[in-house]
């Protein structure tokens, strides 16, 4: 099955000291690696967001074979609310039902998660939000919201109205939607290994 992604690539990250997104694991840039995963499960259509015209310049060369919209974040210092906001405007005038959402900084994950979390969808349900193990005691009570699976034109509409908000956690924002938990006793039926869900977000993660 065929399905559009957004990918959220903003640019320099201060932890690790770079672009994450140029950043190479095994011989690859991050981009490399996401755009293949999303391939491998039928992706056919993806909206980059990025920071700037010199990012996307930097990137244009790692990526082939697919269809691209290069989104521009609004706010120079803005947060990833705002550059999924922006994102998410672009997707519906597109006319996208829904999309695969995606971080710069999992080059781990698995594409069986993108072509099985679509299938959950139904009327009622508007966001499918996996959760992993190794958070079960964060903020975000182990829940991924940076790879779930949404309905754009209600996502949209949660973004702007939580744009003014104090809270700004993407995980609480997706969970007061009509959403489904992939919990990791179902993911790992799937076949999906638990290192899907690593971050980049240092040098020593690298490693």
């Amino acid at each position: 099955m065929s399905f559009p992604a957004i990918i959220l690539a903003g640019g320099m990250s201060k932890r690790m000291g770079q672009d994450k997104a140029t950043l190479k694991i095994n011989n690859l840039p991050l981009i490399s690696h996401i755009v293949s995963k999303l391939k491998m499960a039928g992706c056919n259509e993806i909206i980059l967001q990025i920071k700037s015209v010199e990012q996307k310049n930097k990137l244009k060369p790692f990526i082939s074979n697919v269809e691209i919209t290069w989104s521009f974040d609004e706010f120079e210092k803005g947060d990833v609310l705002e550059a999924l906001h922006s994102a998410l405007k672009i997707a519906k005038e597109k006319n996208w039902e829904w999309a695969q959402l995606i971080p710069i900084d999992t080059p781990y994950v698995s594409p069986i998660l993108f072509e099985k979390m679509p299938q959950l969808f139904n009327e009622n349900i508007e966001i499918i939000i996996p959760a992993s193990e190794s958070s079960k005691d964060s903020p975000s009570n182990g829940l991924e919201p940076l790879l779930c699976c949404l309905k754009i034109e209600p996502a949209l509409s949660k973004i702007s109205e939580s744009l003014t908000r104090k809270d700004r956690r993407l995980a609480k924002i997706f969970s007061e939607m009509n959403h489904s938990i992939i919990t990791p006793d179902k993911w790992k039926k799937w076949g999906v290994n638990s290192r899907s869900f690593n971050n980049l977000n240092k040098p020593k993660d690298c490693e």
